[in-house]
């Protein structure tokens, strides 16, 4: 099947130009007649053309009046225009392409000149479609690539992160929660305004993917202090909290190798701070109220309230209910009293992830 012929618009108030035009064209596109630009504006309604050839002096409405509407109008302002006109002076044809002519031609019109311009021009109108469409799936493909590479970054954290929780005896599930308990938290604090100013700041995306590498710093920690089915000696609670410095330190090596990671940048704030307390009596550094980042605070809710609903092997879990009196209980003392309450009103979407029935 041979190429569909291009399909071109011309307008002119002289019927003798309409039928020259009509003439000279045939032969190499579809040409419709249009005798006027009210009659232009009506067509355009019901067909688009490939190029328009556009009378400048018609009566009532002029070229200049056509093309201004078409260019205002995003469906039609695209489709080149090549003004027909008697007026050889300069300023006319200034004024055409500056409100958005291609060509300027003059009447009586060479019937080879307008078909040489006519070709050049559909030939650059089809370039530029092209390279839109490339561009366009360009983007299109730069997007994909980007989630392929997004869902693959997150699978990676969260298989890192995984590998420490069992070798912890923790369920695999804990990261996964922590992260839904995150969001949950976060949606709340969207429709209360709590902290708004802050979080609002933040790359929501790279926080909750980084939640799951909390506890990388487990790694470093000894089996025989990590794997204690007792409670830990003072001496080896010193060293189990050491894994909030291995965690940080751990993650700073990685942003060394792929810098400008802003998922890395939160994962080291949760490592380090989650085990610091509101009332300053936590670690490793002994941060106190606001001093403690915003994020660090969220963690330690959800990660305290999973810990106190699972099995470990030195504990029963906790109900839900249990667990959330614990937390209440924890206000001004562990927990920052604004996200605590905030985590209460929100207790029954908590419940749901965790999978406590009481």
């Amino acid at each position: 099947m041979g190429k569909q012929a291009s399909c071109i618009f011309l307008v002119d108030d002289s019927p003798i130009y309409l039928n020259t035009g009509k003439t000279v064209l045939e032969e190499k596109y579809t040409v419709v007649t249009i005798p006027s630009g009210e009659k232009l504006l009506l067509t355009l309604q019901k067909a688009k053309p490939d190029l328009i050839l556009l009378d400048v002096e018609m009566p009532e409405m002029s070229g200049y009046d056509v093309i201004k509407k078409l260019k205002s109008n995003p469906k039609t302002a695209g489709i080149p225009i090549i003004f027909l006109t008697a007026k050889t002076d300069p300023e006319n044809e200034l004024m055409g392409l500056s409100l958005g002519a291609v060509d300027y031609i003059t009447k009586p019109f060479s019937p080879a000149l307008l078909l040489k311009r006519i070709e050049l021009h559909l030939l650059l109108q089809s370039q530029k479609n092209e390279l839109r469409a490339f561009n366009e799936n360009l983007t299109d493909m730069v997007r994909k690539r980007t989630n392929e590479i997004s869902r693959l970054q997150s699978a990676i954290i969260l298989w890192t992160a995984e590998m420490v929780e069992f070798r912890d005896e923790e369920t695999g599930q804990h990261v996964e929660r922590v992260q839904q308990y995150l969001e949950i938290l976060l949606e709340a604090m969207k429709k209360t305004d709590l902290y708004t100013a802050e979080f609002t700041t933040w790359d929501i995306e790279a926080f909750l993917s980084s939640a799951p590498l909390h506890d990388v710093g487990k790694i470093r920690i000894k089996d025989d202090i990590l794997l204690k089915p007792e409670q830990l000696t003072d001496e080896e609670f010193t060293d189990m909290k050491l894994h909030t410095v291995y965690g940080k330190m751990l993650l700073e090596s990685l942003q060394d190798k792929v810098p400008n990671q802003t998922f890395l940048d939160y994962a080291k704030t949760l490592a380090y701070s989650h085990h610091e307390k509101w009332n300053g009596t936590g670690y490793p550094e002994g941060l106190k109220g606001f001093k403690i980042p915003l994020q660090a605070r969220m963690m330690a809710l959800a990660d305290v309230y999973d810990a106190l609903v699972s099995e470990r092997p030195y504990k029963k879990p906790f109900s839900h209910e249990e667990a959330m009196q614990i937390i209440a209980e924890s206000r001004d003392a562990q927990f920052d009293p604004d996200l605590v309450d905030l985590f209460l009103s929100v207790s029954h979407k908590i419940k749901e992830i965790s999978g406590k029935n009481g």
